[in-house]
């Protein structure tokens, strides 16, 4: 059974940190708590590699391979070939794998890679990137579990943000106002899909070993997170959010279930260009959920739930507090 891990082999990259496309790389990453701009990356600590994401759209991916690093780009963003582009189908599911030797690392064209892969960035994965922007204790984007032995034989879902307040850790789903899975007909039994997305969660959760495997990653993740930002000379609010956290240890605690935020805006068009129509949708969806009760019907679940209806500029999370999913929904 594979345990759930972060990990990175730090001594091999530091002799490589002044390889340029390595170092390109890094030029762009932004830490947590600050605004990445349109072409910053952020960087998440993955089991043996390390994954950049641009906008909340994975870049590209790097390992170590033999003694020496390893990057995985799509071929699409190899090739410049942005979304929307007539030929953008011959590269489904297609990579490129880079091996860095030194002295001898082939010409990368980081920039490409980025500006490409931030064409495919949906709004999801913007409003992502948004919270990131403002949330300095972020640990990890995309998180996901490994397969457990139940009779699922499903993989948990991913969650979207996991964020150390403190010394504990909090996890998040991020979900845009336009999101089908946040609403269900009060008339109908069922719960909304995003509850049963944060109970396979949990369930993962409630296996020996699972909040105790998570805090251990993650205390790992966190000096990391921490070793890399002095290698490449970054600074921010992240560097004591994280050092807290990993200061932690064992004493840290995992807090379920996680929380909801609600995106209620769209992010302007990747050249900048408001999307007025589409704004007014999400507007409209945002008053529905109010007004309809799906954002009640999440509360009674016991689900914490964070409408956000701009772009933050300051920190809006919040604290997440231990409680439980009941199996039923609570009578009113």
């Amino acid at each position: 059974m594979p345990l759930f891990e972060r990990k990175f082999d730090l001594d091999v990259l530091r002799n490589y940190r002044d390889v340029a496309v390595i170092k390109a790389l890094f030029d762009r990453w932004v830490l947590p708590g600050e605004d990445a701009g349109t072409h910053g990356l952020r960087v998440a600590v993955r089991n043996g590699y390390l994954n950049f994401y641009v906008k909340g759209q994975s870049v590209a991916k790097l390992s170590i391979r033999s003694g020496s690093p390893r990057f995985e780009v799509h071929d699409k963003y190899v090739a410049g070939v942005a979304k929307g582009h007539e030929d953008e189908s011959k590269y489904a599911q297609k990579y490129t794998s880079l091996s860095v030797v030194q002295g001898k690392a082939p010409m990368m064209d980081v920039a490409k890679w980025v500006h490409t892969a931030e064409t495919y960035a949906g709004d999801e994965k913007r409003f992502v990137d948004d919270l990131v922007a403002v949330t300095a204790g972020t640990l990890d984007l995309e998180m996901a579990l490994p397969a457990r032995p139940d009779t699922s034989g499903r993989v948990a879902p991913r969650m979207d943000l996991v964020v150390a307040q403190g010394q504990d850790i909090g996890f998040w789903e991020a979900k845009c106002a336009v999101n089908g899975e946040l609403r269900s007909d009060h008339n109908k039994p069922a719960a909304p899909h995003v509850v049963d997305q944060l109970r396979k969660y949990v369930g993962w959760m409630d296996h020996d070993g699972g909040p105790s495997e998570v805090r251990s990653a993650y205390s790992e993740a966190a000096r990391i997170l921490l070793a890399l930002a002095e290698m490449f000379g970054k600074t921010g609010p992240a560097i004591a959010a994280w050092q807290t956290f990993a200061d932690a240890g064992d004493a840290a605690s995992v807090i379920l279930p996680p929380g909801v935020v609600v995106g209620n805006y769209c992010s302007p068009r990747a050249d900048g260009v408001p999307r007025s129509t589409e704004m007014e949708r999400y507007l409209a969806h945002a008053n529905s959920f109010v007004q309809n009760e799906h954002e009640a019907r999440l509360s009674r679940f016991g689900i914490k739930v964070v409408p956000i209806g701009c772009k933050p500029t300051a920190s809006c999370l919040g604290v997440l507090d231990q409680g439980r999913i009941p199996e039923l929904e609570p009578r009113r």
